[in-house]
């Protein structure tokens, strides 16, 4: 991983830009803080979608039968296909409420399609923070690199997820004005940004760990080595002494 002690100096230099989390934790109780906040978080959410999901079943399905209802009300007649059904419209012209069914089911078709993406996103964000957890609580930088790219991914689909929603009345009337709007997803950003630095910090240290504990092992790999050379020669030197003034006898 690193194939000197240069890189690993360097590495504890930038380690020193975040040493703590909240002034009152560690690195490594934060981060264990920040994967717990987001499992639990990530959690709640994807409760929330799946439920949402359900509804949005029964919504579309009522939404089905009342456009039936419609149809059969203004002359539409049913003809089967084989396993299909198509409506034909009878000598009724088309009203605004037909327009408004059409406009319900392709929100309705938006609605499944968001939800069932943002479900996707949620559960691979949850293992990420599962992941998270379990490299903190063992120091395995492996484990925490999937959600450093999952949350890089999460802030840019949120700061677009707020660009997107400052056009939209009703949500700005829910942070009651703009600006109320503005400062607390500021803040919020900026806590999540935080908490991605704080997790990249602890991945550094661990990998500055991993980096000292490496050259500690060559080099008593080589302390080994040498001690087991310098008693090698101590004994043949001793050996040739011996030898050396020994007897005829002492070369049979």
């Amino acid at each position: 991983m690193f194939d000197n002690p240069k890189e690993c100096k360097l590495l504890n230099k930038m380690i020193r830009r975040v040493n703590n989390f909240l002034f009152f934790f560690n690195l490594r109780q934060g981060t264990i803080l920040i994967a717990v906040h987001q499992i639990a978080l990530s959690s709640f959410i994807l409760i929330i979608l799946l439920v949402g999901i359900s509804h949005v079943g029964e919504m579309l399905t009522l939404l089905h039968n009342d456009m039936e209802d419609d149809a059969e009300r203004r002359g539409f007649y049913e003809v089967a296909y084989g396993n299909q059904l198509r409506f034909h419209e009878g000598d009724v012209i088309s009203t605004n409420n037909q327009r408004r069914f059409a406009n319900a089911q392709y929100l309705a078709s938006v609605t499944v399609i968001v939800l069932y993406t943002s479900t996707i996103l949620t559960s691979i964000y949850l293992m990420c923070s599962i992941s998270l957890l379990h490299g903190a609580v063992k120091y395995k930088k492996e484990y925490i690199f999937p959600w450093i790219v999952a949350a890089m991914i999460d802030l840019l689909l949120l700061i677009s997820a707020i660009i997107i929603g400052d056009g939209y009345p009703c949500v700005i009337n829910l942070f009651n004005g703009h600006n109320m709007y503005h400062f607390t997803c500021a803040l919020f950003v900026a806590s999540f940004v935080y908490a991605i630095c704080a997790v990249i910090s602890f991945s550094m240290e661990v990998s500055a760990m991993q980096c000292a504990r490496h050259f500690a092992d060559e080099r008593g790999e080589r302390l080994l080595l040498l001690d087991h050379a310098a008693h090698s020669s101590l004994l043949s030197a001793a050996q040739l002494n011996k030898l050396s003034h020994g007897t005829r006898t002492h070369f049979v």
